[in-house]
């Protein structure tokens, strides 16, 4: 590696990487894994493993498309489908009444 050691080795990086690939978001990699790398702290640990996968030139996520992956993830749905007439706005449309009908099957 290139003027700084990590106290992450380059197959725990990988291994980090393909957890990323996965859908797992840097932050809760390095939370998972931030004492068996040897960091005191999460943050520590978000840090060199960002720098371990710049040095290796492995890619990642920015941090808008880990937020829209999120939002989706959770049922909601970007701007566009909220528009009628766009593709996805049926399915936005069928996914809001199956939330609300979910709801209503879980309030008393």
């Amino acid at each position: 590696m290139s003027g700084v050691d990590f106290k992450i080795s380059v197959t725990e990086a990988r291994r980090a990487h393909a957890e990323h690939l996965a859908g797992w978001s840097l932050r809760a990699i390095a939370r998972r894994h931030h004492q068996h790398w040897g960091y005191a702290s999460p943050g520590s640990a978000l840090e060199g493993l960002r720098g371990a996968l710049r040095t290796l030139g492995l890619p990642v996520r920015g941090r808008i498309e880990q937020t829209v992956r999120e939002s989706l993830v959770h049922g909601n749905s970007r701007r566009a489908a909220r528009i009628p007439g766009h593709p996805d706005h049926a399915r936005h449309l069928a996914h809001r009444r199956a939330l609300r009908a979910a709801k209503r099957r879980r309030t008393p």
